[in-house]
């Protein structure tokens, strides 16, 4: 059997910008996943697409160690950082230091 060059066109045309796929999970993944989606209003897909998002993203820096990764780890966007670029001006009795600390340490 034969592939012709229309059949191969027709997929690649198909599929350029994005890759359809089937995962499958354990029962219990599934079920988080599941009640993590009714939780937050969001989609299942949406909600594996970001995982995997990041995942993708922050594979590399595992090789670091976990005291080092924070300095060198992409803040996602619409994060506090966006906030602090925006409006630069703090409540007067801010400490900076403590604020980053604080979301460093949410991050871990």
């Amino acid at each position: 059997m034969t592939t012709t060059a229309s059949t191969n066109e027709r997929y690649r045309k198909r599929y350029r910008h994005s890759m359809a796929m089937n995962l499958r999970l354990p029962e219990e993944l599934a079920a988080g996943l599941r009640e993590l989606s009714e939780e937050t209003g969001r989609s299942q897909q949406e909600l594996a697409r970001e995982a995997l998002e990041e995942y993708v993203r922050d594979y590399r820096l595992r090789a670091y160690p976990k005291e080092v990764r924070h300095l060198i780890t992409p803040a996602p966007q619409g994060s506090w950082t966006d906030a602090i670029l925006l409006d630069p001006s703090l409540p007067q009795d801010t400490d900076v230091h403590k604020l980053l600390e604080e979301q460093r340490q949410e991050r871990y």
